[in-house]
């Protein structure tokens, strides 16, 4: 699954441009086109992307198909697998014969054995504390046959759940300016807001 570095670069770059401009507005078809673009970009028979959401536990928010979604779901489900120990262990998780694996001996049964064999899973992180930051999520790839993943292609993966964790953080940031106008905008036409506000030139 060899990687073509410039197209990447060039397809990252128009990425982190449609994500500025979609910034809370269509989180989940951007967060659709991301896992689209991850099976094309990184030559891979399907992707999928799960964030956190309450007790830390990940759902799946989206898939480039219903095989990925199923992997997904199935994890989830198990509370076991290559996108949760990811998560668990903020680091990129590879599985180069996902059915074989003896890590997770019960997900085999719950994935189309014949359509997901090799797969790759990389922390999705958000800018803050510490060296790393926060890790909300994962964003995996999958192939159809076994696969030993190389250096280019876990970087590969790295930078584009960079991408996806920028998508998420604009979004975030969109629904916080939002909150923040709202109530300014409350404040203003409350009684007490119209008094303290400056008179307009």
């Amino acid at each position: 699954m060899p990687v073509d570095r410039k197209v990447l670069a060039r397809r990252l770059e128009l990425l982190l441009a449609e994500v500025d401009r979609a910034a809370g507005k269509e989180l989940d078809g951007a967060l659709a086109r991301l896992a689209d673009s991850a099976t094309v970009l990184l030559r891979a028979a399907g992707a999928g992307l799960m964030l956190v959401g309450e007790h830390d536990t990940l759902h799946c928010v989206a898939a480039s198909d219903r095989t990925g979604r199923a992997l997904e779901t199935a994890q989830e489900r198990l509370g076991e697998g290559p996108d949760l120990e990811a998560f668990r262990r903020d680091a990129v998780v590879v599985s180069t014969d996902l059915p074989a694996d003896a890590r997770w001996p019960d997900l085999r049964y719950l994935v189309d054995r014949e359509a997901v064999r090799a797969v790759m899973s990389a922390p999705v992180r958000l800018p803050g504390e510490g060296p790393l930051g926060t890790v909300i999520g994962t964003l995996n790839v999958y192939l159809s046959l076994p696969h030993d993943w190389d250096v280019a292609e876990i970087s590969a993966l790295t930078a584009y759940a960079d991408v996806a964790a920028s998508l998420v953080a604009m979004a975030l940031l969109a629904r916080v300016r939002g909150t923040l106008l709202d109530r300014l905008l409350v404040a203003l036409r409350s009684p007490e807001g119209r008094r303290t506000a400056p008179p307009r030139p």
